[in-house]
């Protein structure tokens, strides 16, 4: 295993951890040679991308630059980004990119197209969600979605930032009766989309996995799936 993997993380420091713990524990390796090698930026002074995108915050777009160029001068192959809302910048990240880049939002709407959902729920900042990344995402794959109350929309914010401040336990207090009201409401699964809330959810996807559409997970295997294809596969 050769491919060198960049996390361009800190978005925030827990989930890009989380994220890497899911890429060692879901890759097929029988000693350390075969693990996947990894470059990471874990720079949690990125600025507040829901603060930028909602009240007019410091843009994040130049440091999640500055990170990517230093990842691909330290050999990354295939940078990829643990942060949902951090994907408002995808496109301009990818276009100027020297590497192979992963989204987080394109790998999740195909494993629900895969998996056959025609109806979802997300679970996002309000920043992702007001931007609708998810939401034209899945109309462009016909699967229709659903979005929290405002009042459920701002538990699931609080929630959060209770797990940015490591609080994980209240995260899953604030969050869990939003993910069952999604359900309640016709969603055949939900998407986890902030890199926190599958930290806060974890026994949840533990426990209904097929109704969860878990966004760290889902890059984690797509990274593998990147790592471990040939080289014909890499270039078709």
């Amino acid at each position: 295993m050769s491919r060198k993997l960049g996390i361009l993380g800190g978005m925030g420091p827990l989930a890009t951890v989380e994220f890497m713990q899911k890429i060692i524990a879901q890759t097929p390796a029988c000693s350390d040679q075969q693990h996947i090698p990894m470059l990471v930026s874990n720079n949690p002074q990125i600025p507040d991308r829901t603060a930028f995108l909602i009240s007019n915050g410091d843009d994040p777009y130049p440091v999640l630059k500055q990170g990517m160029e230093q990842l691909e001068q330290a050999g990354a192959e295939c940078i990829v980004m643990p942060c949902n809302t951090a994907h408002y910048w995808y496109p301009r990240l990818s276009n100027t990119c020297r590497v192979h880049m992963i989204s987080i939002l394109d790998s999740v709407v195909t494993e629900a197209q895969q998996r056959g959902y025609r109806k979802v729920g997300i679970l996002a900042t309000t920043a992702t969600m007001a931007t609708r990344m998810y939401q034209t995402k899945l109309a462009q794959k016909q699967i229709a979605a659903i979005a929290p109350e405002q009042d459920q929309q701002q538990a699931v914010m609080a929630g959060i930032y209770a797990v940015k401040a490591g609080d994980v336990e209240q995260g899953h207090r604030l969050m869990k009766p939003v993910f069952d009201a999604l359900l309640e409401q016709g969603a055949d699964a939900v998407i986890l989309g902030c890199t926190e809330i599958p930290v806060a959810l974890a026994e949840t996807v533990f426990l209904q996995p097929e109704q969860c559409l878990d966004s760290l997970n889902i890059l984690a295997k797509a990274c593998i799936d990147w790592a471990t294809a040939d080289s014909a596969e890499l270039v078709a």
